[in-house]
């Protein structure tokens, strides 16, 4: 057996290819890449097309515009198409949040309305791809139904900002608590209370990231339905660079887990 052929054995059994097969099998990893390919590709027709304004039209500004247009509308329909029928699993992430019972009763009504904004924008979604890409339904008005999705996506992400606001604020106390907490086992000496309070300490950290993730998250995300249901004039090339991010946002999430598994 040569050394290339062994070389190319042990990369394909390696971590990073193992990660790669795990997060290509996962349907929310396929979805972060189109999306970051769609967003981007929002994003280049935006800057090809002020560029035209600007200095100009020529041939081959006309080609990438042409390609970037393609290659966002191909994406969005795929996307629809691999997020069809996903409507019934936050039914039923709803229909569970109703017998179960949280910790924090805002929280909990926060994420029960985020589990409906996200079915109705689902929901309609489908509706959607049934009628404009697969010609399964007709439809009397597709951008009425554009909109209900719109009005649901909008509605999920309003709620996990409040959400996420909400527990940032109760971290901050509970980081005010720590702090006096540790003021007063340095004076003590006392070792095990150092150690409880550094656990309690880390995972104060950790959720307030997690909790500052999804605000930032959400409050780039909100640019996109805000701009499609004409709420507020946004610039074009914003909502498309803050769809960038959330995407990229997504597919580090995703690798996490998939190299977790």
């Amino acid at each position: 057996m040569s050394a290339s052929f062994q070389l190319a054995i042990a990369a394909a059994n390696s971590n990073a290819a193992n990660t790669y097969v795990r997060y290509a099998s996962m349907l929310v990893g396929r979805d972060k890449m189109c999306r970051l390919g769609q967003y981007f590709s929002r994003l280049m027709v935006y800057l090809i097309t002020e560029r035209m304004r600007l200095r100009g039209k020529t041939p081959n500004s006309i080609e990438w515009l042409t390609t970037f247009s393609k290659m966002q509308g191909v994406l969005g329909t795929t996307r629809k198409l691999l997020r069809a029928g996903k409507f019934f699993d936050f039914l039923q992430l709803f229909l569970r949040a109703l017998v179960r019972k949280g910790d924090d009763e805002l929280v909990h009504a926060l994420g029960a309305l985020h589990k409906v904004g996200m079915f109705v924008f689902m929901a309609a979604d489908t509706v959607g791809v049934l009628g404009s890409s697969l010609a399964l339904v007709k439809l009397r008005d597709p951008g009425k139904i554009t909109r209900i999705a719109q009005r649901g996506w909008l509605l999920a992400l309003v709620c996990q900002a409040m959400s996420a606001i909400y527990r940032l604020r109760g971290i901050a106390m509970r980081e005010v608590d720590l702090r006096r907490v540790r003021l007063q086992i340095e004076k003590s000496a006392d070792v095990m209370g150092d150690r409880e309070c550094a656990v309690e300490e880390q995972l104060v950290r950790k959720n307030k990231a997690q909790a500052t993730r999804e605000l930032v998250a959400a409050a780039l995300d909100l640019t996109i339905p805000i701009k499609g249901l004409g709420l507020l004039a946004i610039n074009e090339g914003v909502v498309a660079l803050a769809g960038t991010v959330t995407s990229l946002m997504g597919i580090q999430d995703a690798l996490a887990k998939a190299w977790a598994m």
